[in-house]
């Protein structure tokens, strides 16, 4: 395959911005500057990529990502008043066709995943696959026993016709709980919180699934592991 064609499917941008990355030496194949954008390569034989001396892991299937969503930013393509998550990560993802698995409100922070995989995205977004997802609740007033009975045992949202309740709730301190869900109804954690007579003062998302957010650091991704993607059957 010719080296330009190569970084397009990377995607680093059309034929004439990939050959002028080549032709300026910016690009270097397993060390070395190649200037030749007809060179040709194989996949399996390019141990390094580094383009304007940065490396770049060649993508050589779907996209699977995982990413520390700060406060502040929107899950959109086109946000309205804050950045886009999809700043957070490579230029070049976003005309990998990336997009998020679900949304999280601009003030929630925590795990988020994007892929370009479109089975993956409907597999772990859609309502009927009950997919666990797993909250740190900041909360404005203490988390009294008949709040946490509340949660557990269901509460009425404001539209909604039936009670919704949390799969667990675990109070981590006076003023925190962990709480899971299997739905994703718009704000419903906030919603909850709400109708059982409290206030969400901050939500943060630490798991869903088998997938943990674990120690990465705000604002950082990473791709998801074989293992990860096996939990859920790809």
């Amino acid at each position: 395959m010719e080296l330009y064609r190569l970084l397009q499917q990377q995607g680093f941008g059309g034929r004439k911005e990939c050959r002028q990355l080549i032709e300026y030496g910016l690009v270097e194949v397993n060390g070395q500057v190649v200037d030749n954008y007809r060179a040709q390569f194989e996949l399996a034989d390019i141990a390094s990529l580094a383009v304007d001396d940065e490396p770049w892991p060649l993508v050589t299937g779907p996209l699977y990502l995982l990413l520390h969503k700060p406060a502040n930013y929107e899950t959109s393509h086109k946000p309205q008043c804050h950045p886009s998550v999809y700043r957070l990560l490579p230029d070049q993802f976003a005309k990998l066709d990336v997009s998020a698995v679900g949304r999280l409100d601009v003030d929630t922070t925590g795990l988020i995943l994007l892929s370009n995989d479109g089975q993956f995205i409907h597999a772990l977004s859609s309502p009927k696959k009950l997919v666990p997802k797993v909250y740190r609740v900041t909360l404005k007033h203490e988390a009294t026993p008949e709040l946490i009975a509340k949660l557990q045992s269901g509460v009425y949202l404001n539209d909604e016709a039936r009670e919704f309740a949390a799969d667990s709730v675990e109070q981590i301190d006076p003023h925190t709980i962990l709480l899971t869900i299997t739905e994703g109804k718009y704000h419903q954690v906030k919603r909850m919180v709400a109708a059982a007579s409290n206030r969400v003062e901050a939500l943060h998302r630490e798991s869903l699934g088998a997938i943990v957010l674990g120690d990465l650091p705000v604002g950082e991704w990473r791709h998801l592991t074989a293992e990860e993607l096996a939990a859920f059957g790809f």
